[in-house]
């Protein structure tokens, strides 16, 4: 019992890590491709936009726990250079693997 509870367990954290990978690599290249609304047009629209995009970056670069760049940019966006780290989410699907193996 406790092992299946275990495993379920488990699966759920590292889907929850698969999902901000996911995230964290797609992302870049959709905020780099997304205009947001001219402001002399739509102010609200893209006060709002900026807002968001700016939270969503901020959400980016806490889960890559403060780290500098990976050096895999995909678009020309200076923040993904400098704020989007992967690793520590890999690494933190690779120990949920290595668990996983180890409980079976």
């Amino acid at each position: 019992m406790t092992k299946a509870v275990t495993n379920r367990n488990s699966d759920a954290v590292l889907a929850t890590c698969m999902a901000v990978f996911i995230f964290m690599a797609l992302y870049p290249m959709v905020e780099y491709n997304v205009s947001c609304p001219m402001a002399a047009t739509d102010p609200d629209g893209n006060e709002s936009c900026t807002y968001l995009k700016g939270m969503l970056w901020n959400a980016v670069a806490l889960y890559s726990l403060g780290l500098d760049g990976d050096g895999a940019a995909l678009s020309e966006s200076i923040d993904e250079e400098h704020s989007r780290n992967i690793v520590p989410v890999l690494i933190s699907i690779i120990i949920i693997l290595f668990y996983q193996k180890s409980k079976t």
